[in-house]
Parts: structure tokens; sequence; C-alpha cells
């Protein structure tokens, strides 16, 4: 009997050192930037990773405070192609109006398409300019 016990522990021993073949999560990647309308930076809003097409990652998501967000290796986003979702708070837009009441407001929320990359760690700025704006860049 004992013989019998000593080769089931052995053998419940090794299943759970070699593991029940789930398959790891991939690394997440901490991101951190800015987001930016015109020359200014957005006081509030939330920025969403959704991940595009052949990309298996989860949403990220988080806030945006005194225009710079952040995310830690532990709730970013994998590596990959993402449509980054900005949406600003109510109060940004005020904010954004009371700096400048001649500059055409921005919208409520934009999408911008990025890559993460496979690294530890990677910066990356979200801008909206309005459609002056950007005429203004190609057309100099």
């Amino acid at each position: 009997m004992r013989l019998l016990a000593g080769i089931c522990f052995c053998g419940l021993l090794i299943v759970s050192l070699i593991g029940c073949g789930t398959k790891s999560e991939p690394r997440r990647v901490a991101v951190r930037g800015s987001v930016i309308v015109g020359d200014k930076l957005v006081p509030e809003a939330t920025v969403r990773f959704l991940p595009e097409t052949g990309n298996a990652g989860p949403v990220a998501m988080t806030s945006v405070v005194g225009g710079l967000y952040n995310f830690t290796k532990l709730d970013g986003p994998y590596p990959g192609k993402y449509k980054v979702s900005v949406n600003l708070e109510l109060g940004s837009l005020s904010k954004i109006a009371s700096d400048d009441p001649n500059a055409p407001p921005p919208p409520m929320n934009w999408e911008q398409e990025t890559t993460v990359p496979d690294r530890e760690s990677a910066t990356q700025h979200f801008l909206w300019k309005s459609p002056e704006e950007q005429t203004a860049e190609t057309n100099p």
C-alpha cells in the first residue's frame, strides 16, 4: 500500500512540475505618453488600446491626467497593432475652449492607429490637430 501511495505522490509531483500545458500570456508592455490637442496637453481623457485583427491582446484602458497617461507591465497592452481611441472628458473641452476661444473645438473622441513594439517599455504620444492645422502642415 505504501508503494502505491508513493507512486501516486510521485506522479502528482511530476504533473504539477510540468504543468497542465496551459499557454502563458504574452508579455505586456509598459506604455506611457501624452495626449495633445493643438499644442496643449489635454486635462482629462481616457485612452483605450483596441487590438486590431491578428492581435490577440486584450483591450488596455487608462486615464489621462494633466495630459499624461501611463500603463505598467501589469496592465499595458501586448505588442502588436492597435486602434487607439482617445475620449475627452467634458471638463477638458471647456478648458480647451477657455484657453483659446477662437480655436475650432476638438472632437469628444478620435482614433489613431499605432503599433506597440515588443519591448519592455514604449512612449507613444497622441495628437489631434484641426483640419486647418493639418492643411497648413502639408502646404507650407
